[in-house]
This record gives C-alpha cells, structure tokens and sequence, in this order.
C-alpha cells in the first residue's frame, strides 16, 4: 500500500488549524472575555486588555483617577477566582502622570521604600498624607491586600493626570517593585 504525501500533510495541517482555533477559540471566549467584561463595568475602568497564559494573567488597564485599584482586584479574585487560582496578576496600567506628580511621587517614594523595607506599612499612609497636604491640588491615596500596596496620585484640576504604583509585598528590598510604566 502506498501512502500519498498530498493527502497526509494536507490532513495533518488542516487538524492542526482546526486544534489551535479551538485552543484560542476557548482562551478567547473562555478565560479572557469574562475578566474583560467584569473590568469594563468596573467604575473608572477606561479601558481593559487580558491576556492570559499557564503562569500569568496580563491586565493591561486604561484607568480614570481615584480608581480603588484594591477594590478592583479583590472583586476580579472573587469573581473569576476559578480562572485565577494558579496565575499571577500583572497589572499594566497607562501612565498619565504630569511632570508635577512624578515630582510628588520622587519626594514620597524613599519613604515608601524606606517603610517597605523595615515592614513599616502603617508609615505610608502618613506619609503620603503630608505631601498631599503640602501640595494643595492633588489627591494621593494608599491602600494594601495580602498581595500588594497600591498607591494612586491624581490631580484635583486634571481628570486625566493620575499615576497609580503597585507595589508587591513580598519583594526583596531595594528592588521599587512594580510601577505602570
């Protein structure tokens, strides 16, 4: 009997096409679409990308000011918990930051670092509190989970200018942890 190369590769190709639809088919509809949904309703969620793989889930976020980025990651846990269990969550977060909240941010982040470090958490809030309150006009706000410390800084005159810092818990020192650059 003889085998014919036309017939098996062209059958070997098209089950290939038809399994890797299926795969991103499922990855689309699935896992991604379901996070994409519940962080498009979240109240100033611009915009959201999810890309997701075995490790990791990739939140690529487009976000308004004064977003509870704690409130908005406890819910996506609760709420897609069972898609979530064995990934890590990457937020990707826009940078809208002006020159004047980079400057706020220079000025409080080596005591962040400085309370990070020494497992100070309690020190941050205050210390945020009173560059807010030497810089009339911008908003700056903490808040920390098991997981991370998020700090958001905004402008009470711009809408747009905000910038938002993430920062893991768990990482060694000296190492900034994660910004949304």
């Amino acid at each position: 009997m003889k085998i014919r190369i036309l017939p098996v590769a062209l059958t070997a190709a098209l089950s290939l096409i038809v399994l890797l639809g299926g795969w991103f088919l499922y990855r689309q509809t699935a896992l991604e679409r379901p996070i994409e949904q519940m962080l498009a309703k979240y109240p100033g969620v611009t915009s959201a990308q999810v890309n997701i793989t075995q490790k990791q889930a990739v939140l690529k976020l487009d976000l308004q000011s004064n977003v509870d980025l704690r409130g908005m990651i406890a819910e996506l846990r609760k709420t897609e918990g069972s898609l979530l269990k064995n990934r890590s969550i990457v937020l990707d977060i826009a940078d809208h930051s002006t020159p004047e909240i980079d400057a706020l941010w220079k000025k409080a982040s080596f005591s962040v670092a400085e309370a990070m470090a020494n497992k100070r958490y309690t020190l941050i809030p205050d210390t945020l509190s009173e560059i807010q309150s030497d810089n009339g006009g911008y908003t700056i706000s903490s808040d920390m989970d098991e997981h991370y410390i998020y700090v958001a800084l905004s402008s009470a005159s711009d809408n747009k200018a905000n910038k938002y810092i993430i920062l893991p818990l768990g990482a060694a020192p000296g190492t900034g942890g994660q910004t949304n650059a």
